[in-house]
């Protein structure tokens, strides 16, 4: 799900900065500065998960559809947004309360097919009077919080982090060598689309990812399975369900670290995927590296992440991209010799 204000917003912060900015033909940001050198490009995601309108009862009662991955248990009792043509209209997703189930069914996760948007209308009229229609989307209901100096919690930081970081990286960089592009994609929490076409778009030599991964720094995990933690530095994806990392990058990119003394954790994700598993294989191919915020409480109406973390590997990448250039690229590219 899309976030109109999300592309607006990066516009404001980066076209000052830009020598030019455009949209892929599904809408994904992109923005670039200079014109020589290996083309780079940092690349976040803008959309979240979200849900859709699919029914509008007799009584005003809302059905909806979830647009990229929830755990039902999540959902119940949010307060969403639905983005309607003249606005927002505040919900709260429900369901049969509790003193109206057996014991037995309140032992069993509710489906989300038994849930529904309430929005305080008591007609199908009234829910149309107040615009909202069968198609429009919905979000959970924004928040944020800064818990400790350390810790963020909001929503949408996957990947609204990310893009944060992509425009904060955008604007450091002076580096004359490079052309360099900031790229906020689309639809890519339902299969990477916009990291396609902004692939297919910009077709640039190599390719950054940064996204969030599952933090199992909380009770409950498994950390073999699950390793990362908040505030124990960035981690470097090595394998994800359409990626891995290409090898020469991803050295270049732990002896970066070590250099400057900023830690790096590393993940795997079997299930999932991030625009890598695009970028990494589109227009012939190119050298690309993901890398992820460890974030607890993923695909919910709130998620958490480590300030430290979102700004070590800051310093990291603003230190990669101030020192290449088109001998260095080459180096990465060369498979033999």
């Amino acid at each position: 799900m899309t976030s109109k204000k999300s592309a607006k917003f990066l516009y404001k912060e980066l076209v000052d900065q830009a020598d030019e900015i455009t949209f892929d033909g599904l809408g994904s940001f992109i923005a670039r500065k200079g014109s020589k050198g290996p083309k780079v490009a940092i690349i976040a995601h803008m959309d979240e998960v979200g849900f859709i309108v699919k029914h509008i009862s007799d009584d005003g009662f809302i059905s909806f559809d979830t647009v990229g991955s929830w755990w039902t248990q999540s959902m119940l009792n949010h307060r969403v947004e639905i983005r309607t043509e003249t606005g927002k209209v505040a919900g709260i997703i429900g369901s049969i309360a509790p003193h109206a189930l057996s014991e037995a069914d309140k032992a069993r996760p509710m489906e989300h097919d038994a849930m529904f948007i309430d929005i305080g209308a008591d007609s199908a009229e009234m829910v149309a009077e107040m615009g909202v229609a069968i198609g429009d989307f919905v979000c959970p209901e924004p928040n944020f919080a800064e818990l400790t100096p350390d810790r963020i919690l909001g929503k949408a930081l996957d990947n609204r982090a990310g893009c944060a970081l992509v425009a904060e990286l955008f604007k450091r960089c002076e580096n004359e060598e490079i052309t360099l592009y900031a790229v906020a994609t689309v639809q890519e929490e339902v299969g990477l689309r916009g990291a396609q076409t902004s692939a297919e778009a910009i077709q640039p030599d190599i390719a950054i990812v940064i996204d969030t991964m599952v933090a199992g720094d909380t009770p409950g995990f498994d950390r073999i399975k699950f390793p990362l933690k908040l505030g124990s530095g960035a981690a470097l994806a090595l394998f994800d369900k359409r990626y891995i990392p290409h090898q020469k990058l991803k050295q270049d990119m732990i002896d970066t670290a070590k250099s400057i003394g900023e830690p790096m954790q590393f993940c795997t994700m079997k299930t999932g995927a991030t625009d890598g598993g695009r970028y990494n294989v589109m227009g012939g191919g190119r050298p690309v590296v993901a890398f992820c915020l460890p974030t607890r409480y993923l695909h919910a109406n709130s998620s958490m992440i480590s300030r430290s973390d979102y700004d070590s590997l800051a310093a990291l990448l603003d230190h990669f991209l101030a020192g290449y250039h088109s001998e260095k690229h080459e180096a990465i590219c060369r498979y033999i010799g």
